[in-house]
């Protein structure tokens, strides 16, 4: 204790002798200006793959565009090429300063133009890039810059972006900024800001910390130069200053090594995002002429005995995998959309993000970083040994671009504290990874280095990952407690469609085409009570692929349904039981299948609930059904019985307790029926469901009445409960009426909604009438036939036509257009467009909507 006590009064003293003596401002002069560009002028280049690159005339057509934006945006399908158009203007004055173009993304080959004259190319869609534009700008006049950016195929071979695991999308997709600094300047080394932070020597007295700056002088002069860093520490305290003069010759550069000791550091660690600053200035007589801040955090990361120690403690690893894709713009995300993203992940309570496959932007490590996330960082080769035919020759072999990119992730990405290991690719060829991965460890030795495996094995990483499926592509999901198969993953996980459903305790799946939740819910119950309760240790990495959907060609053609959250950005079931297991301290209560709205099946099929609480009550239709605890739950055939020889485990029909699991096997009545639970900590949850029934009793203050469809196949159900953004619109769950909502506008929030099955099938083409029982508005929404430009699909004509033949039918009786433009999903899952009429009825009206063969649902909001 007396040791203890001595060395907290050390470090105080220390740290109060470094305030004295050291420079500390918490608001720096800004030197450097950095303008983003954010709009643009686009137009298709249109040229031969591979010709030479001929810039548009002056005839050429463009249109405006914001960046981030890819060529999607534009209505143009990812392997294509297209022009952006810029405007600079230095003043006259300003000769002697530097100009840089900085590209935080740009997919996949960018080569840039002033004034039609080419400055350089950059090649790589994930790494950034910058460009001294200086030398070819007029000062005292506009100048036009032009980016010429390509993702044709041949044009973009070997960039480590052209995968079947994902799209890359061509386009300026992440930021543009121009920089402009000082003659002498700190300069920005393989597109990183130029200042390297690498803390060592960490102990809990001291660590230091080394500082790196590339420094050039661009100018036709020798520059003497004084380069200082001031390090301020996460609690904003000053911890020191360190400078070192220099002579640059003219047009010369120069690697500065700086060196901070830091007493008694303040360790960055999972949750705890305690970062240094170091401000690093280049000062020219007397003068501040450039300046560049950057942050890292002091840890250490180990492997001992297999298992992962960061600053000396043991981690099991557990976390999501992420790709940077939004349903709406593809890959062309806002920081806005990425922070929203971060917040879900913290929110779920995972330790660690596999940002797969590729680099990511800066921002996203950043909050990595500041959140105290462990980060697994992935280079781009992925998925090539899927590839066949005359694609099996990408990236077959190491590339000196494939190698550019890999180095460029290092170092772009060197101060990020979050980034504990490096990829050298994923489910690819075996002595590519094998070279990339020396790559990556002559670079940085600080850091693990990995692999995500489907079977291949580089031997030169610190351990080889896997990304194991049983249960989904082969064997069961009782398999997943095989070791060493699955010590490390890197990857699992199973897909899930909203509108997909099979009783309780059904084992039935086809990958691509029925993935019902209630199976994936089983599947995902398994794994999360092996690695929380059963086996912890045993299972020291674990990666659930993915956090949210992507677009992929697997799921009917348009993406991967195995995300914890739909593309639109609805959780799914297993989110929750997830963040039960993760947060134990978070209160958890959550119904499951609340989308399974209307159920065919046997009324005492039961009812589902994921929480961390002792204990859960149930109540239908207000009686309670009773109280359960935690850990009663039974998952059905998953029992592990070892036989006489003890060479292999049986798995049997009755089964593995899993905690957090709630199960009651309680009688929904015909019709209507309100589910409620509370947990022992008075924390309470509710939905409505409807049971199928000989007879479906109506409510007597319902506002539908006497409703009727004119097809006895396709009988209409009021659902009185307010429609979900992201959820359902039809009835049906056996994958033959996949249409769900989108975002809902304001005007249709808190509506119930008639379901029926999918009235675009021409099957169910049927008449709907029904009686208003009190005063409401009445909502159609329809298909328009058209589509999102992002979806590059071409008008359904008959969609249309049909559109436009309900449209008047509505609007003789009575119906008026809202001006409501909104969007939705086809059971094909693509966006489409909608539109919506209105009505306003009194009791006793009636209403009658007449048959047309597209998607659409009548909505009713009570006055």
């Amino acid at each position: 204790m007396k040791s203890r006590l001595l060395f907290a009064l050390a470090c105080t003293v220390i740290a109060s002798v470094v305030l004295l003596y050291t420079y500390a401002t918490k608001n720096p002069p800004e030197i450097r200006s950095i303008t983003q560009l954010k709009t643009w002028q686009f137009t298709e280049d249109t040229s031969e793959e591979n010709a030479a690159i001929v810039l548009p005339q002056a005839n050429a057509s463009w249109t405006t565009v914001e960046s981030p934006h890819c060529f999607r945006l534009s209505d143009l399908p990812e392997k294509s090429a297209g022009f952006y158009r810029n405007k600079i203007s230095p003043e006259a004055t300003e000769q002697g300063q530097s100009y840089y173009l900085f590209l935080e993304g740009a997919g996949a080959v960018v080569d840039v133009f002033v004034n039609g004259e080419h400055v350089g190319q950059h090649k790589g869609a994930y790494t950034a890039c910058w460009f001294d534009l200086t030398p070819k700008l007029h000062f005292g006049t506009e100048n036009e810059l032009i980016l010429r950016i390509t993702n044709r195929d041949l044009e973009a071979t070997n960039c480590l972006s052209q995968s079947n695991l994902f799209y890359t999308n061509g386009g300026l997709y992440r930021s543009a900024w121009l920089v402009k600094t000082g003659g002498v300047h700190i300069y920005p080394d393989n597109g990183s800001y130029g200042v390297y932070l690498t803390p060592g020597h960490i102990s809990e007295e001291q660590a230091e910390l080394g500082i790196t700056a590339y420094v050039k002088n661009s100018l036709n002069d020798e520059a003497k130069a004084l380069v200082r860093s001031h390090i301020t520490g996460p609690d904003g305290k000053a911890v020191g200053t360190v400078e070192k003069e220099i002579t640059l010759p003219a047009q010369a550069n120069e690697v500065v090594e700086l060196q901070q000791n830091i007493p008694c550091p303040i360790l960055w660690d999972v949750h705890q995002g305690n970062l240094y600053t170091v401000r690093t200035e280049v000062i020219v007589n007397g003068e501040t002429v450039d300046a560049v801040t950057e942050q890292t955090g002091i840890r250490t990361i180990v492997m001992k005995d297999k298992d992962f120690i960061l600053n000396g403690h043991k981690v099991l690893v557990r976390g999501v995998c992420k790709h940077h894709q939004d349903e709406h713009v593809w890959n062309a995300m806002s920081n806005e959309q990425l922070q929203w993203e971060m917040d879900g992940m913290m929110d779920l309570g995972v330790n660690t993000v596999r940002l797969a496959h590729y680099p990511h932007s800066r921002f996203e490590y950043r909050l990595t970083d500041q959140n105290g996330l462990l980060v697994w960082a992935e280079n781009g080769l992925a998925g090539h040994r899927w590839d066949k035919g005359e694609r099996a020759q990408r990236e077959s072999k190491p590339t000196p671009v494939g190698e550019q990119i890999t180095r460029e992730m290092v170092r772009q990405n060197w101060n990020h504290p979050s980034i504990v290991f490096w990829s050298s690719g994923n489910e690819t060829h075996d002595k590519t990874a094998h070279y990339y991965a020396d790559v990556i460890r002559n670079e940085d030795s600080t850091r693990l280095v990995t692999y995500a495996s489907a079977g291949e094995k580089p031997d030169n990483v610190d351990f080889v990952a896997g990304n194991t499926y049983q249960g989904w592509y082969w064997a069961t999901y009782a398999d997943f407690s095989e070791l060493p198969t699955n010590e490390y993953v890197s990857e699992t996980g199973a897909g899930a469609w909203t509108t997909h459903h099979v009783p309780y305790g059904t084992v039935q799946w086809s990958v691509d085409s029925f993935e019902p939740a209630e199976y994936t819910q089983m599947f995902s119950e398994y794994r999360f009570q092996t690695i929380f309760r059963n086996n912890p240790d045993g299972h020291k990495m674990f990666l659930w692929w993915n956090f949210r959907e992507f677009f992929d060609h697997k799921f009917k053609n348009n993406r991967n349904t195995k995300g914890l959250l739909t593309l639109g950005g609805m959780p799914k079931d297993h989110y929750y039981l997830f963040q039960s297991f993760l947060r134990p301290e978070h209160p958890v209560l959550h119904l499951c299948d609340r989308d399974y709205f209307y159920r065919q099946i046997d009324p005492a099929n039961g009812i589902k609930v994921y929480s961390n609480a002792q204990n859960v009550e149930l109540f239908v239709n207000g009686a309670s059904q009773g109280i359960l605890n935690n850990g009663a739950y039974t998952l059905p055939g998953t029992a592990e019985v070892t036989p006489p020889n003890n060479d292999t485990i049986e798995r049997t029909a009755d089964g593995i307790v899993v905690d957090n699991v709630f199960f009651w096997k309680a009688t929904l009545q015909p019709g209507k029926n309100v589910v409620e639970v509370r947990d022992n900590r008075n924390h309470t949850a509710s939905m409505v469901i409807y049971q199928k029934g000989d007879t479906m009793p109506v409510s007597e203050d319902s506002p539908v009445v006497d409703l009727q469809s004119s097809n006895p196949e396709n009988p209409a159900l009021y659902i009185e409960r307010p429609i979900k953004a992201q959820g359902p619109i039809y009835y049906e769950v056996d994958g033959s009426s996949d249409n769900t909502f989108d975002s809902l506008p304001t005007e249709l929030q808190g509506s119930s909604w008639i379901a029926t099955k999918r009235l675009s099938d021409a099957a169910n083409h049927t008449n709907l009438t029904f009686t208003i029982g009190k005063a409401a508005r009445i909502y159609v929404v329809y298909s328009t036939g058209s589509f999102p430009t992002s979806t590059l699909r071409n008008t359904d004509e008959q969609t249309a036509k049909e559109a436009t033949a309900l449209e008047a039918d509505l609007l003789n009786a009575g119906f008026t257009d809202t001006g409501i433009a909104g969007i939705w999903r086809g059971h094909d899952l693509w966006l489409a467009d909608n539109k919506v009429l209105v009505q306003k009825a009194r009791r006793g009206d009636q209403i009658t909507i007449p048959a047309h063969t597209l998607d659409y649902v009548v909505l009713i909001k009570p006055e």
